[in-house]
């Protein structure tokens, strides 16, 4: 039986609804959803498969038939459809959460690693939410702040000393900053074998072994004109040549609707799913429908990862 695109679409939401029911309080990596079961019946097969392809549950087979399980985004997104992020619980758990971590590194000059159940008891959370907000990079999600990362997946994390700070495109403030560099070095990116990337051969564009990443630091940063970003700051960005260079399925799409609007009712956003994706951010993208806005915004990746020349 064919199902409707309308049908799918709303049998997905009925599933992130009854994932959440069925998730709880608890924490996502033990938690598994069995599509047999009587509170999972009216799920779709073709939706658990949607929900994997795009990488918001991972299918482990546990008894001898498939179970699911969530994935960080997979839980943003859950959040995301039963519009957790509107209302204030969520907001001021994060906040919490957030104003504990920045404590933990207030004063000092480097990186600190510290125990989740520890943080979680010591600031009255809960310790399987800690583990899913971390999971799911929660706050960067909600803030667009610099999060933490794991150290050991369930048991420690590490904050880093920029913890907090907004996430900025660097090299895109230091190259109008600094077009007198840039300038100089035209005649040599183009005949020294040393100023080109060494994934395609494009010529540099820009480089800088000075650049203030924050107050107390700095850095550098190497630009190709590939768009190749090499820098010890926020902004690394790899060749579109090289192999790594993350694919249009290492994002997850996420609309945003305007009623209001008269023509361009829909915007679609890229969210980075993985550690290659997290440096190459595609421009959103607006359209009068969400495949139209979706279509558009594959365009700009297809843009970003065109090869030099």
């Amino acid at each position: 039986m064919t199902i409707s695109q309308t049908d799918q679409v709303e049998n997905i939401d009925l599933a992130f609804r009854l994932i959440l029911v069925e998730l709880g309080d608890k924490a996502i990596s033990v938690t598994f959803f069995d599509p047999h079961s009587t509170s999972l019946k009216d799920v779709l097969a073709t939706t658990w498969k949607e929900l994997c392809d795009h990488r918001w549950l991972e299918e482990c087979e546990i008894y001898g038939h498939a179970h699911y399980r969530s994935t960080g985004s997979g839980w943003i997104e859950a959040l995301w459809r039963d519009k957790a992020a509107e209302r204030p619980e969520l907001r001021d758990l994060a906040a919490k959460l957030a104003a504990a971590l920045k404590e933990r590194v207030k004063g000092r000059r480097e990186d600190v690693t510290v125990e989740v159940s520890r943080l979680a008891h010591e600031n009255g959370l809960s310790p399987t939410w800690v583990f899913n907000a971390i999971e799911s990079n929660l706050l960067e999600v909600l803030h667009r702040r610099r999060g933490v990362q794991w150290v050991e997946r369930g048991t420690l994390i590490k904050i880093p000393l920029n913890f907090g700070m907004e996430l900025i495109d660097h090299t895109a403030d230091l190259r109008a900053q600094l077009q007198d560099v840039q300038d100089e070095l035209e005649y040599t990116k183009g005949e020294l074998n040393e100023y080109r990337c060494s994934v395609c051969g494009a010529p540099m564009s820009y480089q800088d072994y000075n650049v203030p990443l924050s107050e107390d630091v700095t850095g550098f940063v190497v630009t190709f004109d590939c768009s190749r970003c090499e820098t010890d700051g926020y902004g690394t960005r790899p060749c579109p040549s090289d192999p790594k260079f993350p694919k249009i399925e290492e994002y997850e799409f996420r609309f945003k609707e305007h009623a209001s609007e008269p023509t361009w009712k829909w915007s679609c956003f890229a969210i980075a799913k993985t550690s290659m994706a997290h440096q190459v951010s595609i421009p959103h993208a607006m359209g009068q429908t969400m495949e139209e806005a979706q279509k558009r915004l594959i365009e700009n990746y297809k843009r970003i990862a065109e090869p030099w020349r």
